[in-house]
């Protein structure tokens, strides 16, 4: 592990507290801005007690989405025609532990701790955590998300999982 500098630290904090921060207030124009045009969103399922699914071709994933099949999802979360998740509930993601693992030429890999608290006023609320690994790039515009792996830490999975709750 290297030591990267503090601004470096600072400028991938501040994007994935952006991130969180358009997640919370229903932001998806600006969520998305936050995307490649080639972005892989993954959460892989658990396998066996403490495992994760590797291969999102082959194994069983909570969700994988290309850049087009986030914008799908967006496109039916914003319609109202995610009926598994009407109404949309209230989120609280807190992003915390954030390393910058590697960083070579335009490519930046991190590694973050997160929790998302869902409220729905038909339901109790629901609490999550888990890690982030982030594939960041260096664009014109700043850093940008390339690739973003979600591994929810939770051996039952209550409510649906979305985008937006995890």
């Amino acid at each position: 592990m290297t030591d990267f500098d503090a601004t470096l630290t600072a400028r991938v904090a501040e994007l994935l507290h952006r991130e969180a921060y358009h997640l919370d207030h229903r932001d998806w124009d600006g969520w998305l801005a936050l995307y490649t045009e080639d972005a892989v969103l993954w959460a892989p399922a658990l396998d066996g007690d403490d495992g994760f699914t590797t291969d999102p071709d082959t194994e069983i994933s909570l969700i994988y989405l290309d850049r087009a099949g986030i914008e799908a999802r967006v496109f039916r979360i914003e319609s109202g025609e995610s009926y598994a998740n009407m109404p949309l509930p209230m989120t609280v993601h807190l992003v915390t532990n954030i390393r910058v693992i590697d960083a070579a030429d335009e490519w930046i890999s991190v590694a973050a701790t997160w929790s998302v608290r869902s409220f729905r006023r038909i339901e109790p609320p629901i609490t999550r955590a888990g890690l982030y690994d982030y594939g960041l790039r260096r664009e014109a515009d700043g850093l940008m998300i390339a690739k973003k792996t979600v591994r929810v830490l939770d051996d039952r999975i209550i409510g649906p999982i979305d985008i937006f709750n995890i």
